[in-house]
């Protein structure tokens, strides 16, 4: 078997080549409107810096609503490290403590 798809793209190439359209008008100002449409997709995209940016105040907002409730449901405590060396119920006291119970 001969295998002629060569000879048959070169001739269909060789018929196409007298009837190329005149791309003569669409050549003006090729670069103004390459720029324009790269400008319109970029302005289309988001990138997600600018995502991270706008979800910051719900965040701090979340942050600052957990922080509320744990301070709010958790009894106070001593800031003092030997108030339970101190008190009553040492070894309980310090147990806890070291524990962060």
């Amino acid at each position: 078997m001969h295998n002629d798809h060569d000879e048959r793209l070169d001739a269909l190439f060789a018929k196409a080549r007298p009837d190329l359209p005149d791309t003569s008008g669409l050549e003006t100002h090729f670069e103004t409107r390459f720029m324009a449409r790269l400008a319109e997709r970029r302005a289309k995209m988001v990138p997600w810096q600018m995502l991270v940016w706008r979800m910051l105040p719900g965040f701090a907002v979340l942050a600052a609503i957990m922080l509320i409730c744990s301070l709010s449901l958790n009894p106070t405590r001593s800031s003092d490290p030997f108030a339970a060396i101190t008190n009553s119920h040492d070894e309980q006291m310090a147990k806890n403590y070291l524990l962060g119970e």
